[in-house]
């Protein structure tokens, strides 16, 4: 699924970096799934949590065989905007806002980028359908949770693999205000109490080691393409 910041392109190089180690029956534990990019590539137990309630109410539904609409018509998106910008269902479930924000969305951006619909050729809200169901078997079994993630339950000994908000970047509406020094924090007391801590970050505190690098194109901004240099951190 096409999401801020997806990690859909370097999963291939980070993920036999972090799951080297992994032993049989060990948690793999993602506290910010987003499009689940990443998890649905790995096997095994799996948790994936992210603080909004619409996307894993959308993953629920998915994976346990539900099927939302597959047309998705403007005055539709309009009226689930609605919905989520005053934190109602006057029009829809939690799982159909979360289906009609980020399949109509423009460029993943979940009603902050504005209605994708079509342009010339491209009919952008199917081909996010179609990218988004095509990822749904393999994320049969996974444990999706709507929690922050620093209230999330993780068995002993994971392995947890964070993609946050990254610092200095436009943020969704719901990871505004992200706090990094109590992230950071929490980070170092996972590693403390035993857990295996992975971080995809363009930059860390002094201290935490960067274990692999690589320049990416980042074309979230609608007016300019750069290249931002992605780093995996381990504590």
């Amino acid at each position: 699924m096409k999401y801020m910041c997806s990690k859909a392109r370097i999963s291939k190089y980070i993920l036999p970096i972090i799951l080297k180690d992994r032993v049989a029956g060990q948690y793999y534990v993602e506290p910010f799934c987003g499009g689940c990019n990443s998890i649905d590539k790995v096997t095994g137990n799996r948790i994936a949590a992210d603080k909004n309630k619409y996307l894993i109410a959308m993953w629920k539904d998915l994976v346990n065989g539900i099927s939302f609409i597959d047309q998705i018509p403007k005055e539709t998106y309009v009226k689930a905007r609605h919905d989520f910008n005053n934190g109602t269902n006057i029009y829809f479930t939690d799982s159909e806002i979360g289906w009609i924000g980020w399949m109509g969305s423009y460029n993943g951006r979940f009603f902050d980028g504005g209605y994708s619909g079509i342009s010339g050729s491209r009919d952008y809200v199917s081909e996010q359908i179609r990218n988004t169901l095509s990822q749904v078997n393999h994320l049969m079994g996974v444990d999706f949770r709507a929690y922050s993630y620093d209230n999330l339950d993780i068995p002993p000994n994971s392995i947890i693999y964070c993609d946050p908000p990254y610092k200095d970047t436009k943020q969704y509406s719901v990871s505004r205000d992200f706090d990094y020094v109590t992230f950071w924090r929490w980070c170092r007391e996972m590693s403390d109490i035993g857990h295996t801590v992975y971080v995809s970050e363009y930059n860390a505190p002094d201290g935490i080691e960067c274990i692999w690098s690589m320049e990416v194109t980042n074309s979230m901004n609608t007016t300019k393409t750069y290249k931002p240099i992605e780093k995996l951190f381990k504590l």
